[in-house]
């Protein structure tokens, strides 16, 4: 199990230790050691915020690319626990120290320019914890209604659904969640609608992440953060 510990506010920031899980030991024994490293600070250099939710089983390609290039282009990207939990486990055992709760990001700031729902089992309608989750349904519907980016990826599209803000609007989505929402895009890796940003799964990431850059900031930057991870 590896641990990701986020410091927004900082210009540099701490490389914690990280634990991987001994198959066969009840102990979890460290690997490497704390240094200190540059990195971008993602600390709203652009005047953008975005909210980034994330509930236990979340995939982490979905959330953790939008988050990285968002960062990059300058946006303030808050990372939020669905739950009280800080350590948010991925669903192939990654797990995110958010910033802080949902309740707390809600107190934070008055509004996000933009708000950013990954996919995973959280999001499937089946079992998902997104679609029941009053405050999330909430969010979703007042950052429609105000105009504001609303964004999500994968399965996390039927979580749109449930809020019904997809209603008249253009979207793709992951095909196992076609049942939820049966007139997503089958072609189209990532579909903007007005301020409506979805996209069809993991391996579409980067490209979600590039659209959310040119939506919040603008293209030339978008095509900027594009060049300097050397993307096509």
């Amino acid at each position: 199990m590896i641990f990701v510990r986020d410091h927004f506010h900082f210009f540099h920031c701490v490389v914690h230790t990280a634990f991987v899980t001994i198959p066969g030991e009840a102990a979890v024994r460290p690997v490497g050691r704390d240094s200190t490293v540059q990195c971008m600070s993602g600390g709203g250099k652009s005047g953008k915020s975005a909210l980034c939710i994330l509930a236990e089983g979340f995939e982490e390609m979905e959330a953790v690319t939008p988050i990285d290039l968002l960062r990059r282009a300058g946006v303030e990207v808050t990372i939020a626990s669905l739950t009280t939990d800080i350590i948010v486990k991925g669903r192939n055992g990654i797990s995110v120290f958010a910033n802080m709760d949902l309740d707390s990001a809600l107190k934070l700031r008055e509004s996000y320019d933009a708000v950013i729902v990954p996919g995973g089992p959280p999001a499937v309608p089946s079992v998902g914890t997104l679609k029941s989750d009053a405050r999330v349904l909430s969010l979703l519907n007042e950052q429609m209604n105000a105009g504001r980016v609303v964004s999500a990826i994968c399965a996390a599209p039927s979580v749109l659904a449930e809020a019904g803000v997809l209603a008249g609007k253009k979207y793709t989505a992951h095909f196992s969640v076609a049942d939820a929402v049966p007139d997503f895009d089958k072609t189209s890796a990532v579909v903007v609608d007005g301020n409506l940003v979805t996209s069809q799964g993991a391996g579409t990431g980067t490209q979600f992440g590039l659209a959310l850059i040119e939506q919040l900031v603008d293209k030339q930057t978008a095509e900027e953060v594009a060049a300097s991870i050397c993307w096509k």
